[in-house]
């Protein structure tokens, strides 16, 4: 790829173990199911009227490194997918993309909000060493180029100052929403997200390219699930109302991942296709359900339960009361 090639952004490793622009096949696929998932989640919360088009991100290797591009004009390709999806996902929302308009702002700028929005994830976490923190002490006000921004401490007392916008979506990121992708850093191996350098760069944004090495890798990678019972608490069919987030939806096996005190739980519904809960995609929300512990053979032995819902309530937002304490 030439350095004058036109993309919007990029995910791309680097360093030693990558010189040739290659990760074996497994690594790959799970890369870009992490990149798919990150990028999913943040342009859901973004814009919650895409959470029915169905698109893919273009892979671009280079020697030195192997990267994920985000096109310049993937808008334009959503919208030819809307246009051939059009009579499944029709009527207003289909209006509304032909318009070239999601909210106040162009295809271009919901995904250049989305590239900002991780970098800005990236830094937060970096700056407290955690993904955990939903709450701030101490924080500082300022505004510039029309911009407010917030000022957070971390424990060495040294300042960050971040868009409230992002901060708030900060509060509400899932611990692991990293933990596919970052499980790939190494020692030789350093993630990167940043605009191509043809961008202009916006006042809200980070100013630069971000980075996860291995010396910070702890703050978003969370290692592998544990072996002991997930949950004990709930127990096998056990009726329960449970607060999280829906991360993602699977319309061939008819399953949702939701987000509950940090893990994903899969969920299924009782009757029905889960494409008619599909408005509560990516958003904070009650599942009422009950718990199911039972094995493919029958056994109630399962570690990790899963809920088959009969139905999904939407959480209220969160005011600025909720992200700083008094």
């Amino acid at each position: 790829m030439e350095d004058n090639e036109k993309y919007l952004a990029h995910f791309k490793f680097e360093g030693d173990l990558v010189k040739d622009g290659y990760l074996d096949a497994r690594k790959s696929a799970e890369a870009l199911i992490g990149i798919d998932e990150i990028f999913r989640y943040f342009l859901y919360k973004k814009s919650p009227e895409l959470n029915a088009v169905e698109f893919d991100l273009p892979v671009r290797t280079r020697k030195g490194s192997w990267e994920t591009l985000i096109p310049e004009n993937i808008g334009e390709l959503i919208q030819l997918a809307l246009v051939s999806g059009g009579a499944i996902y029709g009527g207003s929302a289909l209006k509304k993309m032909g318009q070239n308009d999601v909210g106040d702002f162009g295809f271009k700028d919901v995904f250049k909000g989305i590239v900002k929005g991780i970098k800005w994830i990236v830094q937060i976490g970096k700056h407290l060493k955690t993904l955990k923190k939903r709450k701030f002490d101490k924080v500082e006000f300022k505004e510039t180029k029309g911009v407010q921004f917030i000022g957070i401490y971390n424990d060495a007392g040294e300042i960050l100052y971040v868009p409230k916008v992002y901060l708030e979506l900060f509060t509400e990121i899932p611990e692991t929403i990293f933990n596919r992708l970052t499980q790939l850093v190494e020692d030789e191996r350093k993630l990167k997200i940043g605009f191509s350098s043809n961008e202009k760069v916006d006042a809200d944004d980070t100013k630069k390219e971000v980075s996860i090495s291995i010396n910070e890798k702890g703050v978003f990678y969370k290692g592998k699930e544990e072996e002991d019972v997930l949950f004990p608490e709930l127990a096998h069919n056990q009726y329960v109302e449970l607060e999280g987030h829906i991360t993602r939806g699977n319309e061939n096996s008819n399953t949702i991942g939701f987000a509950y005190k940090n893990h994903i739980l899969t969920c299924y519904p009782i009757s029905g296709k889960i494409v008619e809960d599909r408005t509560y995609f990516f958003g904070d929300c009650t599942i009422r359900g009950y718990v199911n512990r039972m094995d493919k053979n029958g056994v109630y032995i399962e570690k990790r339960p899963r809920i088959a819902y009969m139905d999904i309530l939407p959480s209220d937002k969160k005011t600025d009361e909720d992200m700083f304490s008094k």
